[in-house]
């Protein structure tokens, strides 16, 4: 299973070095593969949770105990571990799996009988590429299951990081979040797998050439500073094929 994940890892590494060729910046990918490890020993300053890269997002707009975040809970390593005992204690209802196919899911050893495997999921199969077709169709896909099923909600892919943190980009625009906001809850992501903590060049070197620039060619806009992101990300969602009744059930249940 290690090796699974480390070669998983060494792919989502290299589909970031090839998107990086556009910035001229494959070498800060390089580098910053260089300071992932899947040992806990490696992550001593950091807790359980945040070594599992599992989080609540409490952006504003969404209320306490509705949307999590989180490293996949259906790996057989500590952080999925760690995932799968806080999912089970926090009663996620609820898990959007952005990565995996059910076949996938299916083979993985901690999955029969797992709480994971009782509850409602979703397989979804997403490759990283936010640009593509088939991403907004599995999307649109992901989103209307949330909108039929209720919170706690679990969104998840292998890190948690690139496509979770995309997803729940989007669902923290369409409930009103600060740009600001957005952009501090996909970074956290790269303190605790990484390092990358605000104020430094590699911080704003990855919010401005990953979560700014994905929202602005996703809305179609040069400035994503000037805009409402909440209506920019239901133009989104309708586009892509989510109905506007969907769109106001999920963000009901995101919201109370």
């Amino acid at each position: 299973m290690k090796i699974q994940h480390s070669i998983k890892f060494l792919l989502i590494v290299i589909i970031c070095l090839i998107a990086s060729e556009c910035y001229g910046a494959s070498s800060f990918y390089k580098n910053l593969s260089k300071r992932f490890s899947s040992n806990r020993e490696d992550y001593s300053h950091l807790s359980d949770l945040n070594f599992a890269n599992f989080r609540e997002v409490r952006t504003k707009g969404i209320a306490p105990g509705k949307l999590y975040r989180s490293y996949s809970p259906m790996r057989d390593n500590a952080r999925g571990e760690i995932v799968r005992k806080k999912s089970q204690e926090l009663g996620i209802k609820t898990f959007i799996n952005l990565s995996d196919s059910y076949k996938l899911l299916s083979e993985q050893t901690v999955f029969p009988g797992n709480y994971y495997s009782k509850q409602r999921f979703i397989t979804l199969n997403m490759k990283p590429d936010y640009r593509k077709k088939d991403y907004q169709v599995r999307l649109a896909r992901g989103i209307k299951f949330m909108a039929a099923n209720e919170a706690p909600y679990l969104v998840h892919c292998i890190l948690g990081k690139d496509r979770t943190g995309f997803v729940c980009a989007i669902l923290e625009c369409l409930t009103g979040a600060s740009l600001d906001e957005v952009v501090s809850d996909y970074l956290l992501s790269f303190t605790n797998y990484f390092g990358i903590m605000p104020g430094t060049k590699d911080y704003d070197f990855v919010a401005n050439n990953e979560i700014r620039t994905f929202l602005s060619n996703a809305f179609g806009v040069n400035d994503i500073e000037r805009i409402n992101l909440a209506g920019a990300a239901e133009r989104y969602l309708l586009r892509i094929g989510v109905n506007k009744l969907e769109i106001e059930t999920l963000c009901k249940k995101l919201s109370h």
